[in-house]
């Protein structure tokens, strides 16, 4: 590093390398690889010298180091998680949080058998062929119980387990129920006559589950995840009642967890960073690529366009029928982000580089994609470029974060999620509350918080952002007080000091046009209510108290429907700034 020469560590998963790790030396590079082949689900590892080119394309004289973990140790296995929220009722493992950790827990069992985490709570034989794995599921119920007895009280582990395997028989039993109705074949009826049907017949406490188990039927037959994502795909094309598309999106976020479904969706980017910036475009429900060079969408979509799959679930993210697969997608982007494989292959200022792009894309402004855990993981991630680890390390990465985002309004969205975050709640509370009131309780005028060049009216609208975004925080009521007020006082001296009210309403301009400058002024996204604002208010109320205002507001307009018009305007502009209550 620095110049010096650098080893990549690789690792084999599911047939395929990835760069896991670097090092200086060969001997450390051997004992990492070491290391990472004891992993779960890793196949095998290599180390080379810094690859030039594909590392699918390696010459024998380029592995200085490889070695493959026998075939006898690759069975599957129950993957290890970071926390499991905790349950109160079966149905909940069929939605949200919880269905995610089925997904990583039994991720190596669902990809070997093809099977997603909901078709496996719905298809008796499934959940059958689950429990004749001998400890597989006692050890995952194990798993579980232990985190959530942590967030309960007066409960222990082997309490929580019997619990939890209650749950699982409980099921278990509402799945043969479900099949004991013989619901017709979504494959002979058709998807929307089949739900359909449910939906108009089903008790609602049983009509989504009934949903889901049709679905899976279909489903647990097509041994494929691909397969599986064609024919959702297919079905979201062609769903009618608007309640199926949260199956849908169930069965989607599920199949989002198999890396060929996600290979399929955005490639095979040489880098980690290129391949998190294609991840979020697909979140974002943004066609994949050069939009220079991107096909156009075809009028008229059907199965047979070669790109029908993934163009349907572009359009199904970006109309907002998919949000659990959205939160999928940013889930793996910020996994990916807080971990330690390098975002590029180049050195150190490339990889800072390549995170600049991304906090292009996950703070477009005040409002951070992913939300406070994406706040922690880019602050990991800088504490990693920045080389410093621990509580110090982070405290520092999100200091000299800061610089690098520019905007006010960026840096301050940003302090407030990672506050919201679990290590903004714990060691970093302290030092983010001083770098907030260093940078909005210590600028001593707008310009000063606001250094780029803007116009006034884009100043005091970015001043707003930001006090309207202290105003949803979470931060405590006085806190909020004493944060939004020294932002009201600066506005009160920007426009003093910028004498920007009497420009507004100088006399010189026709009355219509300093009218509706001045109501301009005191629309929400322009000044916050204050002291600032009812500078303007002043001015206007003392304009509305005149004798014949608003035959004198459109004296100067010679058309009869203009001066409706503008009338009309005015009016609906002062109902929206609040001057009729």
């Amino acid at each position: 590093m620095f110049g010096g020469k650098t080893y990549e560590i690789l690792a084999l998963r599911e047939g395929r390398w990835t760069i896991e790790a670097t090092a200086a030396h060969k001997e450390l590079a051997q004992a990492e690889a070491a290391k990472i082949l004891a992993k779960a689900g890793i196949q095998g590892v290599r180390v080379i010298n810094e690859a030039k080119g594909s590392i699918d394309r390696l010459k024998p004289e380029d592995i200085l180091f490889e070695k493959m973990k026998p075939k006898t140790e690759d069975k599957v296995f129950v993957q290890d998680i970071d926390d499991a929220p905790v349950c109160h009722a079966p149905s909940e493992l069929f939605l949200g949080e919880p269905r995610a950790t089925v997904n990583r827990l039994f991720r190596s069992y669902l990809d070997k058998n093809n099977l997603t985490a909901t078709e496996l709570m719905h298809a008796p034989r499934e959940i059958k062929r689950l429990l004749d794995e001998g400890t597989m599921l006692f050890s995952a119920i194990g798993k579980v119980a232990t985190f959530q007895v942590r967030k309960m009280e007066e409960t222990s582990v082997n309490e929580r387990r019997d619990v939890l395997f209650d749950f699982v028989n409980k099921i278990n039993a509402r799945a043969i129920a479900a099949s004991n109705q013989k619901i017709p074949r979504i494959r002979v009826d058709g998807f929307n006559e089949v739900t359909g049907g449910i939906i108009a017949t089903a008790p609602q406490e049983h009509r989504d589950h009934l949903i889901r188990y049709a679905m899976s039927v279909e489903l647990v037959e097509n041994r494929s995840f691909l397969g599986k994502f064609g024919q959702l795909m297919e079905w979201g094309w062609k769903a009618e009642a608007p309640e199926i598309f949260q199956a849908i999106d169930i069965f989607v976020a599920d199949t989002l967890y198999n890396v060929d479904v996600l290979r399929d969706l955005i490639g095979n980017p040489r880098e980690l960073g290129t391949a998190l910036v294609t991840l979020l475009c697909v979140a974002e429900g943004r066609p994949i690529g050069d939009p220079t060079e991107e096909e156009e969408e075809p009028q008229e979509l059907t199965p047979e366009h070669r790109d029908f799959t993934n163009r349907v679930f572009i359009n199904l993210i970006a109309d907002g029928k998919l949000p659990e697969s959205q939160d999928v997608l940013l889930d793996r982007v910020r996994r990916q982000l807080e971990g330690l494989s390098p975002l590029s292959r180049g050195d150190r200022e490339e990889e800072r580089e390549v995170f600049l792009g991304l906090l292009d894309k996950l703070i477009p402004d005040i409002e951070i994609i992913g939300g406070p855990s994406m706040a922690q993981a880019m602050t990991a991630r800088q504490s990693t470029i920045i080389n410093k680890g621990g509580n110090k390390g982070m405290r520092e990465a999100a200091e000299t974060m800061l610089p690098t985002l520019g905007d006010p309004g960026r840096k301050t969205g940003y302090l407030l999620a990672l506050m919201d975050s679990e290590v903004g709640q714990t060691y970093l509370r302290n030092d983010l509350e001083t770098l907030l009131d260093k940078m909005l309780v210590e600028s001593q005028t707008v310009n000063h918080l606001i250094r780029d060049k803007l116009p006034p009216n884009k100043k005091m609208a970015k001043v707003t952002s930001i006090y309207n975004h202290i105003e949803k925080s979470n931060l405590p009521a006085q806190r909020k007080v004493t944060l939004t007020e020294r932002l009201d006082e600066l506005l009160v001296s920007y426009i003093t000091d910028g004498k920007i009210l009497d420009k507004l309403d100088n006399p010189e301009k026709p009355l219509h046009v300093r009218a509706l400058m001045l109501v301009s002024m005191v629309q929400p996204e322009m000044l916050p209510k204050g002291k600032a604002s009812n500078l303007a208010r002043s001015i206007i109320v003392r304009h509305l108290r005149r004798p014949n205002f608003e035959d004198e507001l459109v004296a100067g307009i010679p058309d009869p429907s203009e001066k409706a018009k503008t009338l009309r305007k005015f009016h609906e502009q002062l109902h929206r700034c609040g001057f009729f209550g």
